[in-house]
């Protein structure tokens, strides 16, 4: 089965990158270096192609209301806000963690994770009530822009301030010097970009205050016939500050340092939003699928947690380590690395009720090597 590429395949080639497998889609792994990388994006900024990722529009009558029953988290009312939820299927267990944008009551824009897209739109379509969902994830590119630098050098390059966006607001921008972008609002954004599918026209596209380093940013939806413009426009702004591209090896780190969770690792469709550590993300009060399953298992409470693992000594876990507890398996890692930051080794993984409180004392077993460890609360930076 052949990969898929973003708009900007040809730009990773041409720039040197490692070019790796990732969920259906043929992705920079690296440029110069995951460490350099990520550095980069802590103490600078960084520019990384996450256009695999999915991007949907839901809309019709009833759009947001509809919306809102998939969804762990209750969506804002308000226009141009974003809100990071999990679906969840009959059982309460995670079919992907998902960030919404209202548009308006009638439009609801969705990014979805690469490898769940196909199940995530066949489930969402089974489960709308009257509104449509149209996958515009290969017309459009996802660029996230993050890092300390960011938001001043990309207020040059739009027509529209991100400095005045909220975390988790949103604005809609045009690029500079992009001819033909005319105003659009909130509630004509959706069939602005149903248009831009259609003839590549460039309309002002959506801008987010989100991301997935800890880091301040956006992510960016122009439409692909202005993708590599805007790529190379940003890399240019920030050349002398130490912008860089990034690839997915330091994104992996970054986000693990937060401990942000990966989709089909640290939930895999087995686990629910209360194993994961996310019951913040579920809010009781309206109704959405799996809310029932949900209520249950928190009334019995005897189910794993995930928690973050800090290694005492030097190593450097991985995924599928065993974390142990008196010489005894536990659990196992779901998500592990050495932390560039920190220079030391960290993790994610679920262990019983008993094991999860923070400061118990556990080992992760990396090779050979049982290595003393700590229970600790993430973020770990």
């Amino acid at each position: 089965m052949s990969l898929a590429r973003t708009p900007l395949w040809d730009w990773h080639t041409a720039h040197g990158a490692t070019l790796v497998p990732f969920a259906g889609w043929e992705m920079p792994l690296q440029y110069t270096g995951i460490v350099e990388e990520h550095a980069a994006v802590r103490t600078a900024a960084g520019l990384f192609d996450v256009s695999h990722m999915g991007k949907l529009l839901i809309r019709g009558e009833g759009a947001l209301e509809s919306a809102n029953r998939l969804s762990t988290n209750d969506l804002p009312s308000k226009p141009g806000r974003a809100r990071y939820a999990h679906l969840c299927d009959d059982q309460g267990r995670i079919l992907d963690d998902v960030i919404f944008t209202t548009l308006g009551p009638a439009e609801v824009f969705c990014v979805c994770n690469a490898g769940t897209r196909a199940r995530v739109v066949e489930w969402m379509r089974g489960h709308l009530l009257g509104a449509e969902l149209v996958d515009l994830t290969v017309e459009f590119l996802c660029l996230a822009f993050q890092g300390p630098r960011a938001l001043r050098l990309l207020k040059d390059l739009l027509d529209a301030d991100p400095t005045a966006a909220k975390p988790f607001g949103g604005l809609i921008a045009s690029w500079r010097g992009v001819a033909g972008a005319e105003t659009v609002g909130w509630e004509g954004l959706g069939s602005a970009m149903l248009d831009s599918a259609r003839t590549g026209a460039p309309h002002p596209f959506l801008v987010t205050r989100t991301g997935y380093t800890g880091e301040e940013g956006v992510e960016l939806f122009p439409h692909r016939s202005i993708g590599e413009r805007v790529w190379e426009e940003i890399l240019a702004a920030g050349q002398e500050v130490g912008v860089r591209p990034i690839g997915l090896g330091a994104r992996d780190t970054l986000r693990l340092e937060k401990g942000y969770l990966l989709s089909g690792q640290d939930f895999d469709g087995t686990r629910t939003p209360l194993e994961a550590g996310c019951e913040w993300l579920v809010k009781w009060e309206h109704e959405f699928i799996g809310r029932e399953a949900l209520r249950r298992q928190k009334d019995a409470g005897d189910h794993e947690r995930l928690v973050g693992i800090r290694l005492e000594d030097r190593g450097v876990p991985r995924h599928g380590c065993e974390i142990l507890r008196e010489g005894r398996r536990i659990g196992t890692l779901t998500s592990g690395t050495l932390s560039p930051t920190l220079r030391r080794g960290v993790g994610l993984g679920y262990v019983p009720p008993d094991a999860a409180v923070p400061g118990t004392t556990v080992a992760v077993r990396v090779r050979d090597r049982d290595i003393p460890s700590k229970v600790v609360k993430p973020p770990f930076l």
